[in-house]
């Protein structure tokens, strides 16, 4: 009887799982630069997508959780508001700024300015001729500065890192749904005002901030969802529902990391595939499905890689990658270097 239940084994999914239904954007992308800024979960996604050997860059500043930094960031790289030498501060002998992750330090304050001013000028750069920018958000806590510590970073100021500064220099607070709209709209000006014809996808991390605990957890996320849906409506931008599909298709711990809090490899790797798969055009979507196999093929550990029979199983794959090149020759991708 129970064999006459389900007709087939896609009835048993789509009647006991919750499958994430969701609209492609009215564009796709074909493999041209893509640029990642946000929380740990971009982070993610360019790693992933740069095993691909796609053309990507990550945003210099680390990983960025809110909106209001999300913006700062956007307009530190536009050239509209500049870094200035005094904003360098100095803790326990090294200097920081506090846009920059916390490995992003020196123990000269010109070097650093100098190192910052130059990541900042070659991600504009890169941006000017990207196709796309995938923004994806944490949590609408912000920190704030309880004195001042510069010019630019007086009391009040939103800081994107605290760099392990004593918690009574900071006032914790949770930013509302419209002042996150605000920022995020203001972020997809100055970023369309470097490149005019840049696709703008946001997403939501599916990363859960238990530090905040789970209610904190679930009213920031759900002021997040409701400031990008308000931003999709209304600018030429597009939300991909990473957050949706871990919690509704995903939704047991075998695919979270050991934190219990991330998303394990596996999580993002079917992640990825969703994504690409809706955002990528048909021909590239094939391509990379035949590159794939190719990348698995040259990142393959022989036993013995000086034999005469895996050098050979490298120059097949390697006329693989030419054949597969020139049967795709619109497709502009930057190939690093494959073989050693």
């Amino acid at each position: 009887m129970i064999s006459h239940l389900y007709k087939s084994t896609e009835n048993f999914f789509n009647e006991n799982i919750t499958s994430v239904r969701f609209a492609s954007p009215d564009w796709k992308l074909e493999g041209g630069k893509l640029f990642f800024m946000g929380s740990c979960f971009a982070e993610n996604l360019y790693k992933t997508m740069t095993d691909l050997k796609l053309d990507t860059q990550i945003s210099p500043f680390g990983n960025i959780y809110n909106p209001e930094s999300i913006l700062e960031a956007v307009k530190l790289i536009s050239g509209k508001n500049k870094i200035d030498a005094s904003d360098i501060f100095e803790n326990n002998a090294k200097f920081y700024h506090f846009m920059f992750h916390t490995q992003k330090t020196s123990d000269s304050r010109e070097k650093l300015f100098a190192e910052i001013n130059s990541e900042l000028e070659a991600a504009r750069s890169f941006l000017k001729s990207a196709e796309a920018v995938v923004i994806t958000l944490g949590t609408s806590f912000v920190y704030k500065l309880d004195k001042d510590i510069s010019p630019a970073y007086k009391k009040g100021s939103i800081v994107n890192n605290c760099h392990k500064l004593p918690s009574k220099d900071f006032a914790r607070e949770s930013l509302s749904v419209d002042t996150a709209t605000k920022a995020l709209e203001d972020a997809i000006k100055e970023l369309l005002s470097i490149n005019q014809n840049l696709k703008i996808i946001i997403s939501l991390s599916p990363v859960r901030h238990l530090r905040d605990n789970a209610t904190e957890n679930s009213l920031s996320k759900a002021t997040l969802r409701c400031s990008i849906e308000n931003v999709v409506r209304n600018n030429k931008s597009w939300y991909f529902p990473s957050y949706e599909i871990v919690l509704d298709e995903l939704r047991d711990y075998r695919w979270y990391a050991e934190d219990l809090c991330h998303p394990n490899q596996k999580a993002v790797d079917y992640i990825i595939s969703r994504f690409i798969s809706s955002v990528y055009s048909k021909n590239f979507t094939e391509f990379l499905g035949e590159w794939l196999k190719i990348i698995t093929d040259l990142n393959h550990r022989p036993i013995n890689p000086e034999s005469e029979g895996y050098k050979s199983f490298i120059d097949k794959t390697l006329q693989k990658q030419d054949t597969l090149l020139k049967k795709y020759p619109e497709i502009d991708l930057r190939i690093q270097a494959l073989q050693k």
